[in-house]
């Protein structure tokens, strides 16, 4: 194959070699609104958190951003919580609200009674986020009690940047 092939889908892919290896170290966020405390005693915190940012030259604006949260939930309510990682979002300083990139979010997570569990979610995207400016976590409906969903506010954070 030509050099002249191969470098195009080079080019694609370094950007996302180097998100990957960059979001690998979590901290906890530069600053956070705290943990979400459902009327109900369920409780979501943001624990720690990753931000990778490659930026490219020739495309302002569409750089490709990777986030990955570590989320813990605590479940203070008199029955078994169900976790639906696949139903948390992740909403940018642009509105739109990202949906979940990790392997496996698609299945549910039980927390029993009086337990806490953590878990971690990864969000990518090009354009929308950016790894210095605030974000939100959004886990409404994606923690439910039995067939009710369980409300909660977004948890906000300003990213630390890991590179």
């Amino acid at each position: 194959m030509p050099s002249s092939t191969r470098t195009p889908a080079l080019a694609l892919l370094l950007p996302s070699f180097l998100v990957a290896a960059c979001a690998t170290t979590m901290k906890p966020p530069v600053a956070t609104s705290g943990p979400a405390l459902s009327r109900a005693g369920v409780q979501v915190a943001l624990l720690r958190q990753g931000c990778a940012q490659a930026q490219e030259s020739d495309e302002y604006g569409w750089d490709l951003v990777e986030e990955s949260v570590e989320i813990e939930v605590r479940n203070g309510a008199a029955q078994p919580a169900t976790v639906h990682r696949d139903r948390f979002r992740l909403l940018a300083p642009d509105g739109s609200a990202l949906a979940t990139s990790t392997w496996g979010a698609a299945q549910a997570l039980t927390v029993p009674e009086g337990a806490t569990q953590t878990f971690a979610l990864r969000f990518m995207t090009r354009g929308g986020l950016d790894c210095a400016k605030p974000m939100r976590l959004d886990p409404d409906g994606g923690i439910t009690l039995r067939e009710t969903t369980v409300a909660f506010q977004p948890v906000s954070f300003v990213p630390t940047r890991g590179l």
